[in-house]
């Protein structure tokens, strides 16, 4: 029997899922942003002050949700660390997303 009730995970457990968990949000993120810019057009080497890179912006929006969304089923797993670092990576997504969506932020 563990000594670990089940609502709460081990340290260590949890630390390793967390870096596991960014690891991978890196990752689905930087195919989601190459995605989307190749399905706007968009020419980082010429870059176009007209351009239209709101999909773009919306596309990583999406991906930060589910970032976000995952959290909660960590959360009812009792891993603690790992809802943390979901909600920050996330939450820090967002926050570019919203700073392109208002024009505070180019690529």
């Amino acid at each position: 029997m563990s000594d670990n009730p089940s609502s709460r995970r081990g340290t260590g457990q949890d630390v390793f899922i967390a870096a596991l968990l960014l690891v991978l949000d890196a990752v689905v993120g930087v195919v989601v942003l190459l995605t989307a810019l190749g399905a706007t057009d968009f020419n980082i080497l010429e870059p176009d002050g007209h351009a239209d890179v709101t999909p773009v912006f919306a596309y990583v929006a999406g991906c930060a949700g589910l970032v976000l969304l995952s959290a909660v089923g960590l959360y009812r797993g009792g891993y603690r660390v790992s809802v943390a670092a979901q909600v920050m990576a996330g939450a820090a997504t967002l926050a570019c997303c919203a700073a392109g969506f208002s024009g505070q932020f180019t690529l």
